[in-house]
């Protein structure tokens, strides 16, 4: 047996969906009388309640499901309405179940769908008219639904919705905002971004060896150009003759041919493999940075502070005169010392650092842009990858920035790189750009890197 309330006292009898309890208005402050002029009862059905149920621990939500609780504790108490609004119009508010639903015969309506599950419950609300009972909803979805089975549907205007409230999120983000904005007032904020020189693909260069038998004549032909100079006469035995040029000439010929010369081809490969590279880097906040650091890492490639050469056609040979100055810091590595604003390159404890930026004063609104170069290796493979990771001591965190260019590997005969019979260069290297100008600058001449064809660094 059901008790169903008696609705024969209100002009309109009204079922409520979850959004208008959460969205809408308080109900007692809406204004009632632009749909009614005489009494009407809200019903609230059990998928409504348990959807409210869901939301009293919500932190936006769970006052509003709370407040809905509590005014409908008289009406579950008592099986009847409760008052709501006396005037202009009478609103009573009631709990109201519902009988059994047959989902077998209402194919269109979603079982587990919440909008379809109250729509079938106020066409089966225990009242003693359910032909009386209308859904009132501001989604279309519900009110179609309810249409498609006879049943009157009302959107409320747009004016009952609620102004637009922060959820948690909003003001989790708001909080992280002003917390941001209190950062940029007290530490510096970069900006870093990478550029390739060149076009990509970067090519490594695979060149296969001289053959055996052409070793000794390509050792004779660079030996004629760099003979044997006399050490006698005037001055041989003068503050400025090197006394030892006899035995330096010795080991040089005989290193051009057990170790320039057979591995001729490694070092024009490696002369062609190398690309020039660009970091940005920017202080776009108010604050000056201080002890900025920039660090540079690749784990599948080489990188370089600067172009390097390779002797192709061997080093330099020994001169017959002494240096007196061999052993004192080259001019330019005291003239090139940074001051507290620039650049200049430091030796990293970090050994997967392999190039790295220091600066002591990095002020606001500067641009630094720093040239390095990047080697793609055997184990390079398809792609290079580089990484960029500016820090700085006044800063919290730091600003990362990373590039992966793709990498071909060409085979290219010696012969097309190079002319052995005039010991030069038949291509310009991809690196002739940045290179040109500091082997034209006395000062950084000084300072390039230069290696044998084995690889191993000459000084």
């Amino acid at each position: 047996m059901d008790s169903r309330i008696d609705t024969s006292g209100y002009d309109r009898v009204i079922a409520l969906d979850t959004q208008m309890i959460f969205e809408a208005r308080p109900l007692a402050q809406l204004d009632w009388s632009a749909i009614s002029a005489g009494p009407i009862l809200l019903v609230v059905l059990p998928q409504v309640g348990a959807e409210v149920d869901a939301r009293k621990r919500d932190g936006r939500l769970g006052q509003r499901a709370r407040d809905l609780n509590r005014l409908l504790d008289p009406s579950i108490e008592s099986g009847g309405a409760t008052r709501l609004v006396e005037q202009p119009v009478q609103i009573d508010i009631a709990y109201v179940a519902a009988a059994r639903v047959d989902w077998d015969h209402l194919e269109d309506l979603e079982r587990d769908n919440g909008d379809d599950r109250i729509v079938a419950q106020a066409m089966h609300a225990l009242v003693d008219d359910p032909a009386r009972v209308e859904l009132m909803s501001f989604d279309s979805r519900p009110r179609a639904a309810a249409r498609r089975h006879g049943m009157k549907a009302i959107k409320p205007d747009e004016s009952w919705l609620l102004d637009p409230e922060s959820s948690p999120t909003d003001r989790r983000v708001a909080e992280l905002e002003q917390r941001v904005r209190l950062l940029q007032a007290s530490e510096p904020q970069l900006r870093v971004a990478m550029r390739m020189l060149n076009e990509p693909p970067l090519v490594r260069f695979c060149v296969p060896p001289l053959p055996a038998e052409t070793v000794d004549p390509v050792t004779r032909m660079i030996l004629a150009k760099n003979p044997r100079e006399p050490t006698g006469g005037f001055m041989v035995h003068g503050l400025h003759t090197n006394s030892h040029y006899d035995e330096e000439y010795d080991e040089y010929a005989a290193a051009l041919s057990a170790i320039d010369v057979p591995n001729i081809h490694l070092g024009v490969a490696r002369q062609f493999s190398q690309y020039g590279f660009e970091i940005t880097v920017e202080n776009i906040g108010v604050l000056t940075a201080e002890h900025v650091t920039v660090e540079l890492r690749s784990g599948n490639a080489v990188l370089h502070d600067m172009p390097y050469v390779v002797d192709v056609f061997g080093p330099p040979p020994p001169s017959t005169e002494r240096d007196l100055f061999a052993n004192i810091p080259h001019l330019s590595r005291q003239l090139g010392r940074t001051d507290r604003t620039s650049f200049g390159i430091e030796e990293s404890e970090d050994g997967d650092v392999q190039v790295e930026y220091r600066c002591q004063d990095f002020r606001h609104g500067r641009v630094q842009t720093l040239t390095a170069v990047i080697e793609p290796v055997e184990s390079t493979g398809e792609v290079a990858h580089i990484e960029v990771r500016v820090t700085a001591g006044n800063m919290r965190g730091d600003v990362v920035e990373r590039l992966i260019v793709p990498v071909i590997a060409q085979e290219r005969p010696l012969g097309e790189l190079i002319d052995l019979d005039n010991l030069q260069f038949r291509e310009a290297p991809p690196i002739r750009e940045l290179l040109l100008p500091l082997l034209q600058d006395e000062y950084d001449r000084d300072e390039i890197g230069r290696f044998r064809n084995d690889g191993t660094r000459r000084e």
